[in-house]
């Protein structure tokens, strides 16, 4: 992928060279990535970069089933099918590279149409409620810009969830992508080692009255909590859903009994397992051994050479 769109002698050459550079920011943000970085969503979007690419893949194809079937509707059947997949996104145990290899079929198919169809070709608009009622068709012309914006979007859309993701920007990704090597004012994206955490995931307040408590971070909030198991509770707070729990008392570990200024927070780890034998490994000392909470959470917690309460949380992904 070039870092800019090649000349074009005529319109139609100039449409397929955006429309070909614009399908290649897709590949590129999902260079390097595994199967599990892939279904991650660490921004505030609910999109993965997995995702994104199934979204871009089904919307490509129905706009390409709408020019090569033109001036004829496309088949309703493979619309419906494509937003079934649409809906369904990218989830954890989803393969990237049977993403990408879809991906791929469309993006082709796609760019033959674009150098292949006449400009001028009447798209009929199709029977949506999010479509105009007063439009009965589009030109294929039409067809190659609106694509291109879309596309286009949802690209910067991607740039965002990889930084967040492992700190990728888009022009070091296309120099790796493309092999490129040293060019002196760009060095190509590499891998690096993950860090200890991505973040904070949850913070746990323990509380010797939970109803009181309960009822009282209710109404600091302005929300019900969103997981409620008895002696547990849990809200979801800002844009990034970071977790905050209350827990009884009772239940907090032996040193913190009493429930007076006790917290745990949580730093988001790949495998709490792991990170959890690391910090012992460093000096810290067992506070609660890992334990599995269900759906896909582990969460261990240790004190550290220093006193402070140092929890770790693996969460599922997606």
């Amino acid at each position: 992928m070039p870092f800019l769109a090649p000349p074009a002698a005529t319109e139609q050459e100039n449409l397929a060279g955006y429309l070909s550079m614009q399908l290649d920011a897709f590949r590129v943000l999902a260079h390097g990535l595994s199967d599990a970085q892939a279904a991650a969503t660490p921004s505030a979007s609910t999109f993965s970069i997995g995702g994104l690419v199934r979204h871009v893949t089904v919307v490509t194809a129905n706009w390409v089933d709408g020019v090569t079937h033109a001036p004829e509707h496309a088949p309703v059947a493979e619309i419906e099918k494509r937003v079934a997949e649409f809906e369904r996104g990218f989830v954890a145990g989803d393969s990237l590279a049977a993403a990408m290899k879809e991906y791929d079929d469309v993006a082709e198919r796609a760019l033959a149409a674009a150098r292949r169809v006449a400009l001028d070709t009447a798209v009929p608009v199709p029977d949506a409620p999010w479509f105009p009622k007063d439009v009965e068709h589009w030109s294929v012309r039409w067809v190659w810009g609106h694509l291109v914006q879309e596309l286009a979007r949802h690209a910067g859309h991607g740039d965002i969830i990889r930084e967040t993701l492992d700190g990728a920007t888009m022009y070091p990704l296309i120099a790796a992508a493309e092999g490129m090597g040293d060019l002196g004012f760009l060095q190509p994206w590499t891998p690096s080692e993950p860090g200890f955490t991505t973040g904070v995931s949850t913070v746990v307040y323990f509380a010797a009255d939970p109803a009181a408590a309960r009822a009282w971070y209710t109404e600091l909030l302005h929300s019900e909590p969103y997981f409620d198991q008895g002696p547990y509770v849990e809200w979801r707070v800002g844009p990034h859903d970071r977790e905050l729990g209350l827990l009884d008392a009772a239940f907090a570990p032996e040193h913190r009994a009493d429930g007076t200024g006790s917290v745990i927070a949580y730093w988001q780890v790949d495998d709490a397992v792991a990170a959890y034998e690391r910090l012992l490994g460093m000096g810290a000392t067992s506070q609660w051994p890992p334990r599995d909470f269900g759906a896909g959470y582990v969460g261990a917690s240790v004190v550290d050479p220093f006193g402070n309460v140092l929890g770790v949380m693996q969460r599922p992904l997606g």
